[in-house]
């Protein structure tokens, strides 16, 4: 059910006690839903809130002054269209989906960039990086943040998954020894997340959860009981042993920051711009780390990636590290995936960089020197770019070395994200003060590591 979001929709909303946690477009139109499923809102009323209102043939004393002579003051970020999109996978051109909501993601609002943008101006006059002033409409859009919308993040050392917004809210983002500067809006949290999904390889694919709190997740697994047959009425049936059922599998949770240069003169720029920029960097660079620590993260200081997971097999390839790779390597690698893990749902994908990519395209259908047909084994030429390899996708981590080739059943990699991305304005020094540029510095809180070793198949002594 689609519908179209009017201004009066909006209004009855909030007049009646409705309005969403956020102001998108999106959670106006899934609350109206809401109601008219729940009876609620009747079909009659629907069609009435959704008609276009023609301003200037319906305006009249009576609508303006209307409702005991109050008067509808618009929001600040009305001045914006909330009009939101389905998001396209930088690469692959695909709708992506969320993993933790398992919705479709959608590109950032203008609205939503001018709500960035004004927290983030807000942040560097606070740090006296940028000795500009927020223009009135700045001020109040900024209020609007504070008042409406939803917050995650840390406030005196308790992490907060969800909290609203208070006129005391203001106070705390502007007071340091709160940890105030530790809180961001639940909307710009997760729009900066959407940039790796739409931009990554393999951290798109991962079962990403979401985490309140904490330095340790504690989880377990749950062996599968085994049976037994040809028991009749004399004989006894096999009793199966519990005491190793349950594993314990635990994860720590580890921080990853990096800074990006801000020229000053920029944080001038209207807030659109200035949230879009910089929301977009922050969700770039997290891109390359993200994907890197997926695939072959060292546990130690990082999670723990897919080819330095314990327990996984191993596969050893036909001509060794001296190559080149062999039709029968990927066969003997797909096949070694067992087949209750090659599923569509479990976003199976070979894995490696590059370079193996391409040697593997240059894999002839005849391998003899000279060889009569030089067209590629594992896909036509016209399909080369296709990123598939025997009808599964091939996902790229150029960090990984020639030799690391594997094959995974991706959702079977769980990954932690701590809620409340930290970001905060740093400057000094004679560099930054010459280029006349500033540090916007962040930082976000990962764990992760493969749920089941069965679900990851490397090569061994791939050509180097």
């Amino acid at each position: 059910m689609s519908l179209e979001v009017t201004p009066k929709l909006k209004r009855w909303l909030r007049e009646h006690g409705h309005a969403p946690d956020t102001f998108g477009h999106s959670e106006y139109e899934t609350k109206a839903v809401e109601l008219f499923a729940e009876g609620e809102l009747t079909a009659e009323k629907l069609l009435e809130l959704t008609e276009d209102e023609d301003m200037s043939s319906t305006l009249s004393p009576e609508k303006m002054y209307g409702g005991g002579g109050r008067i509808d003051v618009k929001r600040p970020s009305e001045a914006y269209s909330e009009k939101r999109y389905t998001a396209k996978h930088a690469k692959t051109g695909e709708s992506m989906v969320d993993p933790i909501y398992q919705r479709e993601c959608q590109t950032m609002s203008e609205a939503a960039k001018a709500r960035h943008g004004v927290l983030l101006k807000h942040l560097a006059r606070r740090a006296g990086v940028w000795t500009g002033q927020l223009t009135e409409h700045e001020e109040n859009l900024l209020g609007e943040v504070c008042l409406d919308h939803a917050w995650c993040g840390k406030v005196f050392d308790q992490y907060e998954e969800r909290f609203h917004g208070d006129k005391s809210l203001k106070a705390l983002i502007d007071d340091a020894p709160s940890g105030g500067l530790e809180v961001v809006p639940i909307e710009f949290d997760a729009d900066v997340i959407t940039f790796p999904l739409l931009h990554g390889e393999l951290f798109p694919q991962v079962d990403l959860k979401p985490v309140p709190r904490g330095r340790r997740i504690e989880g377990a697994s749950i062996s599968t009981p085994t049976l037994s047959w040809g028991g009749g009425d004399d004989s006894s049936m096999s009793l199966f042993n519990t005491a190793s059922m349950v594993a314990a599998i635990d994860t720590t949770i580890f921080t990853v920051d990096g800074a990006i240069e801000v020229g000053r003169d920029f944080l001038s720029d209207s807030p659109v711009n200035v949230g879009a920029t910089l929301t977009a960097l922050v969700g770039e660079r997290l891109t390359n780390e993200l994907d890197k620590i997926v695939a072959n993260g060292n546990g130690t200081t990082q999670p723990t990636g897919l080819f330095q997971a314990a327990g996984v097999s191993t596969v050893a390839a036909d001509s060794g590290a001296a190559g080149p790779p062999t039709v029968n390597d990927y066969l003997s690698l797909l096949f070694a995936l067992a087949k209750q893990y090659r599923r569509k749902e479990y976003r199976v994908a070979f894995v490696s960089n590059d370079m193996s990519y391409q040697r593997s395209r240059q894999i002839k259908i005849d391998t003899a020197a000279p060889s009569t047909d030089q067209r590629p084994a594992l896909s036509p030429l016209s399909v080369v770019n296709d990123y598939a390899t025997l009808g599964w996708p091939h996902k790229i981590e150029n960090n990984l070395g020639n030799t690391a080739l594997g094959i995974a059943a991706m959702s079977k990699y769980r990954m932690y994200r701590r809620l409340g991305l930290e970001i905060r304005f740093e400057s000094g020094g004679k560099e930054l003060a010459r280029k006349n540029l500033t540090l916007l510095i962040y930082r976000a809180r990962f764990g992760g590591k493969l749920m089941d070793s069965n679900a990851f198949v490397k090569m061994t002594g791939v050509q180097s």
